[in-house]
């Protein structure tokens, strides 16, 4: 669809329901837990869209459009239900080994939506762990898609509301077509007018469907997730999410559906109830930290409730939704921060630095910082010695993130800086700097090139590992070369010289211009000239292991 923008013209209008289109774990068979990574949806300015149309010029929500006489007015149902015993014991077990399994196969760059991808990838290649998760993955959502509490919700809803008003109709969404046809034949068992769409159907049967619901022959329409975009469907009374992925936008498109327009016989406008069903306590309720929707369509549209509806309980309200929206940082007032409390903004809010056990500070890339005693300072009041953490970009709050079992992580507040670190990269160039000493401070932003370790429990010290093995630097005695075995010796006494000092350093790095330095607390020293020049080292064959 990008090639409308091969068009020629002078002027572009983009118009949208929801320009900014996630990268929705939705759209996966599956879904870790209905979060998302900050970095797993894209900046709008870096979409197709965005770089064609430019940013976003006016943005009308649902609740201005109510105001101003655009939509007609709605409100938003939610019902919390709950698992029976025997559903509970299953999604506690299949959560368990997701967790365990997750641990062990996310990284640093590989989490959320990006690890899910590399699983299906990884499970095509014969990847059993990989494989498992995807897996656990789908059995986890069929599970809440199939809970009994939510066909008995939805037969109770359409009971009461059609008993009210029989000329009303119903939209039903779901997100399996094997459950959208279970329902159905619940409903048609039951007496209800009731017809299924879905994609699996030939299309005369499907447009066949949407007649007999457009004509009122049908009162119910129960739906797998076509009718949500690309179908003309007529305006209903009453909609019932009774399953959705974590999809905003679906929630967006999903609502919709209902508010069309329309009078009553006598006139009055007609006004439509979106009951959205949920599965309390699990991982569906995580949709409701991705938007707040007060602010989106008002307040006072919102209802929430748990209904423990296989026990004949009438639902009881409640005050506020199962979650809510992280704040963000300016939201934070400074005053109710205190360093070692729970940070209650958004965790995936600001740039992540990582501190290693040799006091080295880094962006996200590995990139060292320059030398930040306030920082520093900062890390060591909260006695953080390795570990990552995240600054806000404005404020510039500093916070970790801890395991939690409630939630699975929470952030822990260290304090403000007053400046945001900045890599190093000072513009020189080592080829023209004043041969140094070893032990000199190196320009921090050259530290950079071939990377070497070093192990203590070796005389030779310096080594690299290479798909699982380790090769040493040829022994003194092997170099013929007088001038590169007197280099070798140089770097090993200035290694024993560093670590004397107290510098525990396990890596150094040889820059193009054969310098051989190390990092140590952000500040780089220089350790000497490499004999091999940008290649480092001669190293021993592996066959001598």
């Amino acid at each position: 669809m990008r090639r409308i923008f091969e068009t020629r013209r002078a002027y572009s209008l983009g118009l949208s329901a929801t320009p900014e289109r996630e990268n929705d774990i939705s759209d996966e068979p599956g879904d870790e837990d209905g979060r998302e990574e900050s970095n797993s949806i894209p900046d709008f300015e870096s979409t197709v869209i965005g770089r064609e149309l430019g940013d976003v010029v006016f943005e009308l929500n649902y609740a201005d459009a109510i105001q101003q006489e655009i939509l007609p007015p709605f409100r938003i149902v939610h019902y919390g239900l709950p698992l029976s015993e025997q559903e509970s014991l299953e999604y506690k077990r299949v959560s368990r080994e997701i967790s365990d399994l997750q641990g062990d196969l996310q990284t640093r760059n590989r989490k959320g939506i990006a690890l899910i991808r590399w699983c299906k990838s990884q499970a095509g290649k014969g990847d059993k762990r990989a494989a498992r998760y995807i897996s656990l993955l789908g059995d986890r959502k069929r599970l809440l898609y199939r809970t009994a509490s939510r066909s008995a919700a939805v037969i109770q809803i359409l009971q009461q509301n059609l008993a009210q008003n029989p000329e009303a109709k119903a939209i039903l969404f779901h997100e399996s077509i094997e459950e959208v046809m279970d329902l159905f034949t619940k409903l048609r068992e039951l007496g209800f007018q009731v017809v299924a769409e879905h994609s699996g159907f030939p299309d005369a049967m499907r447009a066949k469907s949407i007649h007999l619901f457009r004509d009122g022959i049908a009162r119910v329409i129960v739906s797998a997730r076509s009718l949500i975009e690309g179908f003309n469907v007529p305006a209903a009374d009453i909609g019932i999410v009774v399953a959705a992925s974590a999809s905003v936008r679906q929630r967006i498109q999903t609502l919709g559906r209902l508010l069309r327009k329309s009078r009553l016989n006598d006139g009055a406008e007609k006004s439509a109830t979106l009951f959205v069903l949920y599965t309390r306590d699990t991982v569906d309720e995580f949709i409701y930290e991705k938007a707040d929707w007060e602010h989106f369509v008002g307040a006072e549209r919102n209802e929430y409730y748990q209904w423990d509806v296989l026990l004949g309980s009438l639902p009881i309200q409640k005050s506020e939704p199962p979650r809510r929206p992280p704040l963000s940082e300016d939201q934070l007032e400074m005053a109710g921060l205190h360093p070692g409390d729970k940070y209650p903004g958004d965790l995936g809010e600001g740039a992540t630095y990582s501190l290693d056990t040799q006091g080295n500070i880094r962006d996200d890339q590995g990139i060292p910082i320059d030398p930040d005693p306030e920082l520093r300072d900062l890390l060591t009041h909260a006695k953080r010695r390795a570990g990552r953490f995240r600054v806000t970009p404005r404020k510039r709050f500093v916070f970790v993130l801890e395991k939690d079992s409630v939630d699975g992580w929470r952030g822990v507040y260290l304090g403000r800086i007053s400046s945001l670190p900045k890599t190093s990269d000072d513009g020189l160039s080592t080829s023209n700097l004043p041969l140094g000493r070893p032990g000199d401070l190196y320009p921090l932003a050259k530290a950079r090139g071939e990377v070497f370790h070093v192990l203590q429990r070796d005389r030779r010290l310096i080594a690299r590992k290479e798909r699982g093995h380790i090769r040493f630097v040829v022994p003194l005695e092997e170099i013929s070369d007088p001038k590169r075995r007197a280099a070798t010796e140089q770097i090993q006494r200035a290694l024993h010289v560093a670590h004397g000092k107290g510098h525990r350093i396990n890596k150094i790095t040889v820059t193009a211009d054969g310098d051989v330095v190390y990092v140590f607390g952000n500040q780089a020293y220089l350790l000497g000239k490499a004999p091999e020049g940008a290649q480092g080292f001669q190293l021993e064959e592996l066959s001598r292991q």
